[in-house]
């Protein structure tokens, strides 16, 4: 039947315009995720009550970073960024796909929801081609409707449009006489690299190395520092945590298994247009919340929480790319009990102390430091240390209770770039024994996570036993008293460097007296006008 409708000979007009008049009017699909206002300009949301995103956005984002690359005399005025999109990639053998994510610095400088794209900019003028993958006639069987370029062009405000197989013709059309790749250090995380873009013609064309490291740098340099319409979407997404955390608190009951509060919380961010994770689920319970990085594979939020258990729920909604990072901590009971009042204020103090003292040209390991020495003080007040402060943070005794970071940037990734500023790394400071993800001094625009925490884990507390200058600062009933009934606590909020201090993007209940009502069912309301705000103190860390 294919062969016949589709074949060509008299009559095949007649034919079409039969099929035209029996055709829907509607459009089988609209064009989804981005539309178009009454100005026509186009727009991301995921539907009526979601934010809405404007896609020039990233026409600016593509402005900051040319104009950042023109500054630099590295760079030629004839160079032109290539970019490669995400690709999707199958789950092993088969024939379905992992979900995909687009490429965090192409979805920052293009905004593009579809995978298989390259991306030409050129340094001198900001002009953008998107290079888009031919698709064969069958696609409308599988995945809906061909889009035109035209439709790329106008809902992703490029200059061009072409399909991937002119990258080369598309290259020379601007004049490229230098190619710059994103090919600068391995991600301070992972280690990786991202691959250098692979397309047909690119031989001819010269890449700079030089000029590739310069590009790597200053796109982090820009990520680093938020937009206005950045700001806006990641307190959307710190809203929609928020609630979600709220939501998953007043639902959690001993007696059920932890991963029903990441179905909770995933459910709560889905109804309001979130429906990704910008991480996995940390949902632990007891001692559970030991285990940092709980909610993996082995470990999939799978326990029964006990009666009186303490809950760690460290979760962040994703938006448009962009993530919340949100940890909350409470009693399944709704009340807190001695020993989880007395864990759970100190790293409270800890949060309070370095949120206001944060602002631009303060060094956040500074901040690392002050949220460790609080820490030991309050935990001292509390019985669980003996012995002089200072004695205790000259042996690096808060990396056996917090062994990680207090905090790290925080954008397209949970852990986004810029954490050390070109040229810097981790362990060029060995005063830092932790794995400090962000090192540098704050500049107006960042935003951060400030996410202290106390542990009870298992190994590192036998270590600091078997340690005799170790143990003598800490007293081994009140550590048993406190072990098994917190497990841990971890507080993580969100906030955004302002010009003499920080706002706080995440809104949820932080003080015991708040958490225990918001538990209790009084009204907590989640709004970018509750959310707190700090001008910096000063004085003697």
């Amino acid at each position: 039947d294919g062969q016949r409708n589709g074949g060509g000979g008299g009559g095949g007009g007649n034919k079409r315009a039969r099929l035209e008049g029996v055709l829907p009017k509607d459009p089988l699909v609209t064009d989804g995720t981005i539309s178009f206002d009454s100005r026509r300009e186009a727009f991301f949301s995921m539907g009526e009550g979601t934010h809405r995103v404007p896609m020039t956005m990233h026409a600016d984002n593509r402005a900051r970073l040319c104009a950042a690359l023109r500054a630099r005399a590295e760079i030629s005025a004839e160079a032109v960024v290539v970019l490669q999109g995400g690709e999707e990639k199958s789950v092993y053998d088969t024939d379905t796909n992992w979900s995909f994510k687009q490429e965090s610095n192409f979805q920052y400088l293009f905004g593009v929801k579809e995978p298989g794209c390259l991306a030409a900019l050129r340094v001198r003028d900001a002009r953008a081609v998107l290079l888009v993958p031919i698709m064969g006639e069958e696609y409308q069987a599988w995945c809906g409707p061909i889009k035109p370029p035209a439709w790329f062009q106008r809902a992703y405000g490029v200059d061009q449009v072409a399909c991937v197989e002119e990258a080369r013709s598309a290259l020379e059309g601007l004049g490229a006489k230098e190619l710059l790749f994103l090919q600068g250090d391995a991600n301070r995380d992972s280690g990786l690299k991202l691959p250098e873009p692979d397309f047909e013609g690119k031989a001819a064309f010269q890449v700079s190395a030089t000029g590739s490291r310069v590009l790597w740098d200053e796109m982090n340099e820009c990520r680093l520092i938020k937009s206005e319409d950045e700001l806006e979407i990641l307190q959307y997404v710190n809203d929609v945590s928020s609630c979600a955390h709220i939501e998953v608190m007043r639902g959690a009951r001993s007696g059920q298994r932890e991963h029903l509060a990441e179905a909770t919380f995933r459910y709560q961010s889905a109804v309001r247009g979130c429906f990704r994770t910008g991480y996995d689920c940390i949902c632990g319970s007891g001692r559970r919340n030991a285990i940092l990085h709980y909610g993996h594979p082995a470990e999939p939020n799978s326990e029964l929480v006990v009666e009186g258990a303490m809950r760690l729920h460290d979760m962040g909604a994703e938006y448009h790319g962009y993530c919340a990072d949100v940890t909350c901590s409470f009693p399944v009971s709704g009340r807190f009990d001695a020993a989880q009042r007395a864990v759970y204020g100190a790293v409270w103090a800890a949060t309070l102390a370095v949120e206001q003292r944060v602002k631009p040209g303060v060094c956040y390991k500074d901040m690392h430091r002050l949220a460790q020495r609080t820490m030991l003080v309050k935990m001292k007040e509390a019985g669980l240390f003996v012995g002089e402060v200072e004695a205790m943070v000259a042996a690096g005794l808060m990396s056996f209770f917090m062994p990680h970071g207090l905090g790290h940037c925080l954008g397209l990734d949970v852990h986004d770039v810029g954490g050390y500023a070109p040229g810097a790394f981790r362990g060029d400071d060995a005063s830092i024994k932790e794995n400090l993800r962000l090192g540098r001094e704050l500049k107006q625009g960042m935003v951060i996570t400030v996410e202290p925490g106390f542990y009870f884990i298992d190994y590192l507390i036998q270590k600091l036993l078997d340690d005799p200058q170790l143990s003598s600062f800490v007293d081994e009933v009140r550590l048993r008293e406190l072990w098994g009934p917190v497990g841990g606590v971890r507080i993580e909020d969100d906030v955004v460097i302002t010009e003499d201090g920080c706002r706080v993007l995440t809104c949820v209940p932080r003080e015991i007296s708040e958490v225990e009502a918001v538990m209790a069912g009084q009204e907590w309301m989640v709004s970018s006008s509750c959310c707190r705000k700090y001008k910096a103190v000063s004085g003697k860390l």
